[in-house]
């Protein structure tokens, strides 16, 4: 199907057509699945229904033996900054070389860690409030600049004020100037009126490029979940490894439609009848599920929660109740200790609820 859709857009003089039907070659050959998710991801950055509906078809079929490198470049892209520089990495860069692959493969490691997944909250929050602050500060600045700017081609001042009254000095110097002007004076200011205008007119579209690439990098992001949300309908162990970030992901973005669709996913996982099998650190996972808690935001609801009591049906199902009532009791004791927790109530609520179900 896919060297259907990439004949097509070689057919329509897609430029990129020709490399991607040779990485098609090289997964035929190979069976590297991170390359065919790196093709999908491409696919996806089109604006096309059809290309996003076909992208999904193709990832349901390999879900089920996805690579932990497949799923870190899904995941990348999720904690991709939405910014100007994070629209550059996403659409203009979207195959890497191996250092910047290193690189990566750090970054997604420091998820392990609750310090390092900190520093990085942290960091995708300032990138992405600097460059909000940027934004605002250069707009304000290109009004002070045109006042500034006509006033100087007028001969004005802006009019200032004494004790509460408007000195009209101002005013009446450039009404004594503007009647002395001749023809010529007259149209040399006419050709700078025009100048500083076009100028605004550049700035202002600059602004709503700079927002069309945010609704970009938000569409994107969206695509990229519903593959995830297909992920999490082939019960692997990378859905364990997809918890942390995508609650990572909850904190930092500042899309609304992402924020919801990332909720909406994980909600649905923590609901699932089929529980997955999973031989790691459950107990280590879910202590780091709770500590996140204490970061959450109130659009976040009981998330985590909901996560918790997905681990803990696992636990169950592996006969360690008793690990998960140490986990619980760990947490409730440090809620209690620290009067500044921001752990919500309905933590411990919801686990005697859940409790009280499944008494024998």
């Amino acid at each position: 199907m896919l060297f259907a859709l990439t004949l097509l857009r070689l057919y329509n003089g897609d430029p990129e057509a020709v490399s991607v039907l040779q990485d098609l070659e090289g997964v035929k050959v190979e069976g590297n699945s991170g390359l065919l998710v790196e093709i999908i991801l491409g696919f996806l950055a089109k604006p096309s229904a059809l290309l996003r509906r076909l992208s999904g078809q193709v990832f349901a079929s390999f879900a089920g033996s996805l690579t932990f490198d497949g799923l870190k470049l899904l995941l990348d892209v999720l904690l991709t900054s939405e910014t100007i520089s994070g629209g550059e990495e996403l659409f203009d860069h979207e195959m890497e070389d191996d250092d910047e692959e290193e690189e990566n493969d750090e970054h997604l490691d420091g998820h392990e860690d609750d310090e390092e997944m900190e520093a990085d909250d942290d960091e995708a929050e300032d990138d992405q409030e600097e460059d909000e602050d940027i934004e605002m500060s250069e707009d304000g600045d290109a009004d002070e600049e045109l006042d500034a700017a006509l006033s100087a081609a007028l001969g004005t001042t802006k009019s200032t004020t004494t004790n509460g009254h408007t000195d009209p000095s101002s005013d009446a110097d450039s009404s004594s100037e503007e009647e002395l002007m001749n023809d010529e004076e007259m149209m040399a200011l006419d050709e700078t009126l025009a100048t500083i205008f076009r100028q605004r007119l550049k700035s202002s579209t600059k602004t709503k490029q700079q927002k069309g690439t945010k609704q970009e990098i938000s569409t994107f992001k969206c695509k990229v979940i519903d593959l995830l949300d297909i992920l999490f309908q082939h019960p692997t162990a990378l859905v364990f490894e997809s918890l942390l970030p995508l609650l990572q992901v909850l904190r930092v973005t500042k899309s609304d439609a992402v924020h919801a669709k990332t909720l909406d996913v994980l909600r649905k996982l923590s609901k699932a009848k089929e529980l997955p099998d999973y031989e790691g650190d459950w107990t280590g996972l879910m202590r780091k599920i709770h500590r996140d808690a204490e970061r959450a935001r109130g659009k976040d609801g009981n998330v985590h929660s909901q996560l918790s009591i997905f681990l803990a049906r696992i636990a169950r199902k592996r006969g360690e109740e008793e690990e998960v009532i140490g986990v619980y009791a760990e947490t409730m004791r440090n809620w209690i200790k620290n009067g500044k927790s921001m752990v919500r109530a309905g933590l411990f609520a919801d686990w005697l609820n859940w409790c009280q179900s499944i008494r024998r």
